[in-house]
């Protein structure tokens, strides 16, 4: 007789309460320290997301961004939305994550576009799906034609076609596009001529990555293992301000060729300096707003939003054990000085983890936490920055921003500088109040 599982217990020494204090890290569908935080960020639910790729085109088509503040927790609840919609009868979804697989300081739509190819043959292989191999041929032809007799990446075609017998197979085609993924990830000497085949032979390109689409919907529909294909792309949202607009705007059309469902994950700076832009070309736009700590009126947060202080002591104490904080007022404190930011707030428990004197999180680690904190935003602003972040607190409607402060300004949302909160309110980093350059200009 197998014993019950151990039900999860958060740490209750200060090292390990350490180890989970990881801010870089999405949370998985099944992982206990999950908090749902919907409520707490005032116009945030999953259903308008799932209604939205519901009431789209069935045949594919259908291009979604989701943005929000980096550390709000888009990648998390990406998951929990991949979970929830690969069903029978709805999607057969595969998730991407830019981070993971592709380099993300360096990163074209030709590297997505072969990452998801290799990510979908990967789960089809897995899954044991068959294809008729007629509807494999385009794509073993492109690599043929394309990678095979360019004299630039003849090797690397040697090394891939190695021990392969059967070419237009999907074992084939998966050794094929992960080994082309691969090497965008590391950087090789083959990234740019890849990229530059693609680009040169697209039409060739989509043309084939929709037949296998075509092919898989049917073989998964068949065996009942959903109707559409959805395709999730995380990482994109780290992308800096000229490779976004080249990603999500340039190189719209070549996104728009691969008939599938997708969302990808998009810069807040982006989304807000061109959303009206966007929401042209797009099918939709979501939202993930930060967890709201107050109302935007209240600036020294002396009425504290119930909710949200809520979710995020739980997110805490799911992750260290309410003994190690010599108060729940100190606990507090951290959450204050997160700004609602679940990774900044993670990012302080760090940071106090190591200015700690004793065993337990007090206020005074606390408090040179959150100095620590806003020493990196000394560093990171300007004096315009602090000055443009004072009126962005004073303001009502942020419209009434100038062209050349709202470009600034989504330098700030993508800094963390600047917070976006529930129906498109803007406040500064309370930590970044903090400091003499913003308080006495």
């Amino acid at each position: 007789m197998t014993n019950p599982p151990i039900p999860y217990q958060p740490p209750r020494t200060l090292l390990a309460a350490n180890r989970e204090l990881r801010f870089d890290q999405p949370l998985a569908y099944d992982d206990p320290r999950y908090v749902d935080t919907a409520k707490a960020r005032g116009n945030f639910n999953h259903t308008k997301i799932i209604r939205a790729l519901m009431g789209g085109n069935p045949n594919g088509g259908n291009y979604f961004l989701y943005s929000g503040p980096i550390g709000c927790g888009k990648s998390t609840e990406l998951r929990r939305l991949a979970v929830e919609l690969h069903e029978p009868g709805q999607f057969y979804v595969v998730m991407l994550d830019t981070l993971e697989r592709l380099d993300t300081h360096n990163l074209g739509y030709p590297d997505v576009l072969l990452a998801l190819a290799a990510e979908l043959l990967a789960r089809i292989e897995g899954e044991g799906v068959v294809i008729d191999p007629m509807f494999l041929r385009n794509l073993t032809g492109w690599f043929s034609e394309r990678i095979e007799k360019n004299e630039r990446t003849r090797e690397l075609a040697a090394e891939i076609k190695s021990g392969a017998e059967v070419q237009a197979s999907i074992p084939f085609l998966c050794k094929l596009f992960a080994s082309l993924t691969s090497s965008f990830k590391v950087n090789s000497t083959y990234k740019e001529e890849l990229r530059t085949v693609v680009k040169n032979s697209y039409r060739d390109f989509s043309q084939a990555f929709n037949d296998l689409l075509v092919a898989a919907r049917g073989a998964l529909g068949r065996r009942g293992l959903g109707d559409r294909l959805l395709f999730l792309v995380d990482g994109t949202d780290r992308l800096s301000r000229e490779d976004s607009k080249a990603f999500f705007i340039d190189n719209i059309h070549q996104l728009q060729q691969i008939q599938a469902d997708f969302i990808y994950c998009a810069p807040i700076a982006l989304v807000f300096n061109h959303r009206t832009f966007l929401l042209n070309i797009y099918t939709d736009l979501f939202h993930l707003p930060m967890i709201k700590l107050s109302e935007k009126s209240d600036l020294d947060e002396a009425r504290p939003d119930p909710e949200g202080y809520a979710a995020m002591r739980e997110m805490v104490l799911k992750r260290v054990a309410q003994e190690l904080f010599d108060d729940l007022a100190t606990l507090d404190y951290f959450i204050r000085y997160s700004g609602g930011n679940p990774r900044h707030l993670l990012r302080l428990l760090n940071y106090a983890y190591t200015e700690a004197e004793s065993e337990f999180f007090d206020r005074a680690a606390a408090e040179r936490a959150v100095k620590r904190y806003a020493t990196d935003y000394r560093y990171q602003l300007a004096a315009e920055d602090f000055a443009l972040l004072r009126r962005v607190d004073a303001l009502e409607d942020v419209s009434q921003l100038s062209e050349d402060d709202r470009e600034r300004v989504g330098k700030l949302l993508y800094y963390g500088a600047l917070l976006e909160y529930n129906s498109y309110w803007w406040r500064s980093h309370p930590v970044v109040r903090t400091l003499p350059a913003y308080v006495a200009p």
